[in-house]
């Protein structure tokens, strides 16, 4: 998810950067309260400082494929508020739900560390991340990926269909819990799972993985979007989030609650708006 500046109804500016958000409230005070040019200077560096980290991540990051970059530009060309109006959606979506290149290769780069061959994706939206880790799969690997909308499954499907990875893209539509549910009945275990779907069911969608040994031996789970918005360590009011306030201790339970879950292990990495991976304990050290 990026840091840039974008007209998406979806997700606010900086979503990812709350300290972003308090330099820019910052500079626009200054603005108007008359402090002094050097000040405002330094506050216009220190913006300055945090983008040019978050670019040269970007930029010193191996290019994604051809068909990935085609895939972005789709779905950014996509007038998803149209597609709302019409009904054929029934939440607002946009571009800013898409991993992006930083994320993707993060994720690539997992899947292909991992030797996985069967991955689980929560939420799939336009397909970024599961054309990501298809690509890092063997010719006979998965990515079962489920998503809650027909038709942001079909944009998806049309999209990968124009890698030669695709084939390895299985999308299951309706609600992830009970599709979740239908996998565990029939056996079926992952490698790599990874939930970027609503917040709201994070909590479900772990116990479903995690009660019914739906994780390989030696398999993660990575839980995207963990530090959402830095509402999972800020108060509300430094969150700078305005009504987002009902969510804001969402994924703060559930982390507490993966964090107290005595089976697994589990470690928060600050990459973009957090990926939280977690392994069973005794996976997660080695004999000695």
């Amino acid at each position: 998810m990026t840091t840039k500046p974008y007209d998406d109804p979806v997700i606010p500016q900086y979503w990812d950067q709350p300290i972003l958000r308090h330099l820019t409230k910052l500079q626009d005070m200054s603005n108007v309260q008359g402090v002094s040019n050097d000040i405002q200077t330094q506050i216009q560096i220190c913006i300055d400082c945090i983008k040019a980290r978050e670019d040269y991540c970007d930029d010193i990051t191996s290019l994604s494929s051809t068909a990935i970059e085609n895939l972005v530009y789709q779905t950014n060309q996509q007038n998803w508020q149209q597609v709302y109006d019409r009904g054929d959606i029934q939440w607002k979506v946009g571009p800013g739900m898409l991993t992006g290149e930083l994320e993707g290769n993060f994720l690539k780069t997992l899947v292909s560390m991992s030797n996985a061959k069967r991955v689980l994706e929560v939420g799939l939206f336009t397909g970024n991340s599961a054309l990501a880790m298809a690509e890092a799969l063997p010719v006979d690997g998965k990515v079962v990926a489920l998503e809650i909308s027909e038709y942001i499954g079909k944009f998806a499907r049309k999209l990968m269909d124009e890698s030669p990875h695709g084939k390895k893209i299985d999308i299951q539509i309706g609600p992830a819990k009970d599709n979740m549910e239908k996998l565990a009945q029939e056996g079926h275990q992952f490698d790599i799972v990874f939930i970027d779907a609503n917040k709201e069911g994070y909590m479900d969608y772990y116990k479903i993985i995690m009660d019914n040994n739906m994780l390989s031996p030696r398999g993660t789970i990575l839980i995207d979007n963990a530090l959402h918005g830095g509402m999972a360590y800020l108060s509300p009011e430094n969150a700078l989030l305005p009504g987002m306030e009902a969510v804001n201790m969402v994924i703060t339970k559930f982390n507490e609650y993966v964090y107290n879950d005595d089976r697994v292990s589990q470690v928060m990495i600050p990459i973009r708006d957090g990926v939280l991976a977690i392994r069973r304990k005794d996976e997660f050290e080695g004999e000695m």
